[in-house]
């Protein structure tokens, strides 16, 4: 099967399996974004043993799954759960530390609970506030947005390298293109979904702009991670796309700034 007709069968069964679980909500939403934080703690781990900083797995299990269920309950214990992640991590560590070793495996335990939990479990939040369903529909299709408008530009017109290092096929232009597209379908996607603030087509125009940002920049923070350990992919859970983490990267840094930016205009009112 070629590479075009695996993506095209993933997507086909996981796009109705995720709208189907943000219209119903919870447990059926919260079932799947916890499934979704632990494949992606698993990923986290493999890119952080192929740097030579193993990972404590039963506390980055643990750690992610706990943050997405606390914010399926709210959200209320996340400096406790934090504070003891910390401090267990790093207690594990010493415990263990043998001399010559790395002594970074703490720091990758608590970052990849983190990034694979804590900022994933933000679509649990989100989905919670008023509108939640339409506010979730905004971040998907500015995440997609971002990512095609980036793409198209970049192909057509990218020359100038954005971030060689890290990702050597993503240009300036195409950077740019994405920025473009996102600040300019987000007033008309806000508009649809009838969204609070929909009228303020500036306010919104701007907030497009900076989640292209938020999620480019989670693009090359992934790809600096894969980079790093020396794999093109996270995994090879998604047939056609790679890894979770390879679908979810821009998705992570937008889902978080889009429930804040939703806490801002609440608190506004």
């Amino acid at each position: 099967m070629s590479n075009l007709a695996q993506r095209l069968l993933t997507a086909a069964v996981g796009l109705p399996l995720l709208i189907g679980a943000l219209w119903l909500g919870a447990p059926w939403l919260t079932a799947l974004v916890l499934a979704a934080a632990l494949l992606a703690a698993w990923e986290f781990g493999r890119i952080a043993t192929a740097t030579g900083s193993p990972v404590n797995a039963p506390l980055l299990y643990a750690g992610a799954a706990l943050f997405v269920l606390d914010a399926a309950a709210g959200g209320q214990r996340f400096p406790m759960l934090l504070a003891a992640l910390l401090l267990l991590s790093m207690a594990g560590s010493a415990v263990r530390y043998r001399e010559g070793a790395p002594a970074l495996g703490w720091l990758w335990t608590v970052g990849g609970a983190l990034y694979a939990g804590w900022l994933v479990s933000h679509f649990l939040l989100l989905r919670e506030v008023p509108l939640g369903r339409e506010w979730v529909l905004f971040a998907l299709v500015i995440a997609v947005t971002n990512d095609t408008g980036a793409y198209v530009v970049g192909r057509l017109f990218g020359k100038h390298r954005l971030a060689p290092a890290v990702s050597p096929g993503k240009t300036v232009e195409g950077a740019v293109g994405g920025v473009v597209a996102t600040a300019a379908i987000a007033p008309l996607a806000a508009a649809l979904l009838m969204l609070p603030g929909a009228a303020a087509l500036a306010l919104l125009a701007a907030l497009g702009a900076v989640l292209a940002v938020a999620g480019q920049m989670g693009d090359l923070a992934e790809s600096m991670l894969k980079r790093a350990a020396g794999i093109k992919d996270t995994s090879a859970l998604l047939p056609g796309h790679g890894g979770i983490l390879d679908r979810m990267d821009s998705l992570v840094f937008i889902a978080p700034l889009v429930y804040y930016y939703v806490q801002w205009i609440m608190m506004a009112q």
